[in-house]
């Protein structure tokens, strides 16, 4: 995660605030999207093309170290010292929801607790993914408990913009049809448009600009994405 100065914003959140409300909420959707396309290429592991986890390295931007299906599997969803791995992203989301304790409330906190102490159960990693619909089942209780509990409307928006921006990054890598890619991209923007302060305008501007039927998968439309978020 960025360091950033802790100074103030105009919403009266602090920029250190800020880059742990944003980046939480794209540490959570991280877990939570990946690991819906990670069931789809374990299907097409097992029924057509056992090296398929290739292709998901690729689509997911990480270098390839697996040597095979079964070493991607255990490394990539439950080894700690590999930061590109689930329960390091879950560790990820603790840390920063940790910090943002008061303002998520502890309740909500609990869930990436209860995902944590999941995946770390040996009788859940000798099951590969299958395992892990309860991950699945408690991220999306994180997101009703931040929409429930959560009534500062800056701190949610906060989270709900990183929440969104990683959806839409993650859509397009995985070459998602324009109309689901624009609805996501429009709920951001909506986001946004409630709380402009938290990100940069002449990259939104470019990237309204780019992201069109035609251009949406360009490799340049991923980069403003990525750079959008300001604290």
């Amino acid at each position: 995660m960025q360091t950033l100065t802790a100074t103030k914003i105009n919403s009266g959140v602090s920029s250190a605030k800020a880059n742990r409300l944003f980046w939480l909420g794209r540490y959570a959707e991280r877990v939570y999207l990946t690991l819906h396309m990670l069931r789809k290429h374990f299907d097409i592991m097992i029924d057509e093309d056992k090296d398929s986890y290739i292709v998901f390295c690729t689509k997911m931007g990480i270098e390839n170290k697996y040597i095979s299906a079964d070493d991607f599997t255990r490394r990539y969803l439950y080894d700690l010292s590999n930061p590109e791995s689930v329960i390091n992203m879950l560790e990820r989301v603790k840390d920063n929801a940790m910090m943002l304790r008061e303002e998520i409330m502890t309740e909500t906190l609990c869930y990436i607790e209860l995902s944590i102490a999941y995946m770390n159960k040996p009788e859940v990693q000798t099951r590969g993914i299958e395992g892990l619909q309860r991950i699945t089942d408690y991220m999306l209780a994180f997101w009703g408990s931040i929409d429930e509990r959560i009534v500062d409307n800056q701190i949610r928006h906060s989270i709900k913009f990183g929440k969104y921006l990683e959806s839409l990054d993650l859509h397009i890598r995985f070459d998602y049809p324009f109309n689901r890619v624009n609805e996501i991209f429009e709920r951001m923007l909506h986001t946004i448009e409630k709380e402009c302060y938290i990100c940069d305008e002449m990259t939104l501007l470019t990237l309204k600009q780019y992201f069109t039927f035609d251009d949406y998968k360009n490799i340049g439309v991923l980069k403003l994405i990525n750079t959008l978020f300001r604290a």
